[in-house]
């Protein structure tokens, strides 16, 4: 039960750190790009006030902007102007403050998220790297302290003179009482660091670092917001210890 509920957490913040903030935003901005500026729509009674005409293509770069939290997609927005239908709802300067609610909103989420890992955010404090059963792969033991349950990044490598090596990475949701045994193949080290060899000592960094996301279908977050308000310094911790293998 146990290792199901492990492989549980790791795919669904795998799924997660999949996310695109780039990709996601150059495909939003090259489907507006492509409606003809001209086409419209108005005498929508049943929008609410203020959206009952618009530019399709003005219409599509507001949303864009909200929703990649992008005041530049602003300027591509402009109002089309109805007689009996109003269109104040998509405009330049409507793009810029439903941009600027949402980035205070983000920025909001992100203080709570600081907050609680301030009070009691999950740290190694140790980590073992044992044989597996088998006799020839291993086993990565880390222990930990810390009350904010919540997912985290696990990251282990063997640091060498030519740069780190990887182990193992994925994300995981922690809180006080986990207690992961994670496995590794030795072929796996091999493939990432040809001069590995038994019996030897090597120097073993684990790193955890908070998952604050991405925000959501509300509004996504780029890597520089998330840098800019919760920094990776912030929220991430390293250990190294010597370990024999």
């Amino acid at each position: 039960m146990g290792g199901l509920l492990v492989a549980a957490c790791v795919f669904a913040t795998s799924n997660a750190l999949a996310f695109d903030y780039g990709d996601a935003h150059s495909k939003a901005v090259k489907t507006c790009e492509a409606i003809d500026a001209s086409r419209s729509q108005s005498g929508l009674l049943f929008n609410p006030a203020g959206y009952r005409s618009y530019y399709e293509r003005s219409k599509c770069f507001q949303e864009a902007a909200i929703q990649f939290r992008d005041r530049a997609l602003c300027d591509q927005v402009r109002e089309r102007r109805s007689l009996f239908s109003s269109s104040w709802g998509y405009t330049a300067a409507r793009c810029r403050q439903l941009v600027a609610d949402g980035v205070g909103a983000d920025r909001a989420a992100l203080e709570t998220l600081k907050g609680g890992y301030a009070a009691g955010g999950i740290a190694l404090s140790d980590v073992r790297i044992e044989r597996n059963g088998n006799g020839r792969d291993f086993d990565i033991i880390p222990a930990f302290t810390g009350t904010f349950a919540h997912g985290y990044t696990l990251t282990f490598e063997i640091v060498t003179p030519s740069g780190p090596a990887l182990l193992h990475a994925a994300g995981y949701h922690l809180d006080a009482t986990s207690r992961l045994r994670l496995y590794v193949r030795q072929s796996e080290i091999r493939e990432r660091f040809p001069s590995f060899a038994l019996d030897r000592t090597y120097s073993v960094r684990a790193t955890v670092l908070l998952d604050v996301g991405f925000g959501g279908q509300a509004g996504y977050w780029s890597p520089a917001f998330v840098e800019s308000v919760f920094p990776v310094r912030e929220r991430s911790q390293s250990i190294t210890r010597q370990i024999t293998f």
